[in-house]
């Protein structure tokens, strides 16, 4: 589930943002200390992200210790020197995006993280521990060992993300300096009080222009569970749901636009969570099977599904694509499942993948909705493309009927 686009709030709100950064205790020259994030600095004035509720607020940097003065001039020479590196949207540095690379076959990681233990206050119940490209925000004391563990599904998720060759940029930010903001909450009911929809074991929050964008995750969703005085991590089973989320924190502003929001943008995001995995690897070449069992069962062993079934009754495809989210999550089972049909057959079923390509490199340049979608069709008429996907999908064993 993608709470942002539940909200009509945050759909205004979903605009680029500059890259996130880890949040930091600055300090005013009276003393006075806040927890939060630099979204941008403009002459003398630097915006900082309050940490605890994601406002913004205007600071002249005089007013500002010496020590928080150099880190953000430091900042902002970082911030150009990242600018220079970037992709530019009018293709001339297009070779900077990865869209040329293979199809990743396997992706792992090496297990070996290392976790940092950045703070731990007892009295705020205020506990911070990192991985190289993750900051984990936690109500609850955690051991390493135990944060290394969930630590490393987050870790594997970013690299496929990153290896994948759709460009999706955000993926390819470092750790370090940057990480990536997850929430972790002890109890379901503070995570429900933070935002998390009820019945959702994970969430994608975009805080808008000058937030931050944040997974949140209630702890017995990770698998970790309290054992005497301690928290040890027990998870079993298969969590789909992270990975999504994950994907969502990941993928580039620009794939939310219209023509790609809810078909490509769930259905990238399904693709990453239903590939098998296991311990540190993604088994990328093998997806196929999950994918088709998934979207169109319930699955087994209890791991869920979207249960289409193997005869599939879909509405016109331009409609589809092109419909708006708030009805898209309406009907969020089967849109959910068929944008992960649909996604695949351009990932994987036409003869090559020039098209979804050429549709997301038109997505970097700007172009939305239907003008983007002509990129996708490449002189093809609807009719002609529904007839492609209706007879890759079939020979599959998957009957699709488009209205």
């Amino acid at each position: 589930m993608n709470v942002k686009l539940m909200l009509p709030l945050f759909l205004c709100l979903l605009v680029m943002v500059p890259l996130e950064l880890m949040a930091r205790v600055f300090t005013d020259i009276d003393g006075r200390k806040i927890d939060a994030t630099i979204t941008q600095v403009e002459g003398d004035t630097v915006s900082l992200s309050l940490t605890s509720n994601g406002k913004t607020y205007d600071v002249p940097l005089a007013r500002l210790k010496p020590k928080d003065r150099k880190y953000i001039k430091e900042w902002v020479k970082k911030q150009k020197a990242d600018e220079k590196k970037a992709p530019r949207k009018d293709g001339k540095q297009e070779a900077a995006y990865n869209f040329d690379d293979p199809w990743p076959a396997l992706v792992s990681i090496d297990l070996d993280i290392e976790i940092i233990i950045a703070e731990e206050d007892e009295e705020t119940k205020r506990y911070v521990y990192q991985s190289p490209n993750y900051e984990f925000v936690c109500d609850v004391k955690l051991s390493k060992s135990v944060v290394k563990k969930f630590a490393t599904l987050f870790e594997a998720t970013r690299e496929y993300c990153r290896l994948l060759p759709i460009a999706t940029m955000r993926a390819h930010v470092p750790g370090a300096q940057f990480r990536n903001r997850i929430l972790l909450f002890e109890h379901k009911s503070d995570y429900v009080k933070n935002g998390g929809p009820p019945s959702s074991a994970g969430v994608f929050m975009p805080r808008g222009k000058n937030g931050k964008d944040v997974v949140m995750v209630p702890l017995k969703s990770l698998g970790v569970k309290k054992v005497g005085s301690g928290y040890m991590y027990d998870h079993k089973g298969s969590n789909k749901v992270l990975p999504h989320e994950l994907t969502h924190q990941l993928t580039d502003y620009e794939y939310y636009s219209v023509g790609a929001m809810g078909w490509f943008s769930e259905g990238l995001a399904e693709y990453v969570a239903v590939t098998p995995y296991r311990s540190g690897k993604f088994m990328v070449r093998s997806n196929l099977s999950a994918i088709k069992a998934y979207a169109t069962e319930h699955g087994k062993k209890g791991r869920g599904g979207r249960a289409l079934g193997d005869e599939i009754q879909a509405p016109d495809l331009k409609a589809y694509m092109m419909q708006p989210y708030k009805k898209f999550v309406a009907k969020a089972n089967f849109n959910y499942g068929f944008g992960l049909l649909i996604t695949y057959y351009y990932f994987h079923m036409e003869d090559d993948r020039s098209n979804i390509l050429a549709f997301l490199k038109a997505l970097k340049n700007g172009k939305k909705g239907e003008k983007a979608l002509e990129v996708l069709l490449n002189g093809r008429s609807w009719d002609e493309m529904e007839t492609q996907i209706t007879k890759a999908w079939r020979s599959r064993g998957v009957r699709i009927t488009f209205k």
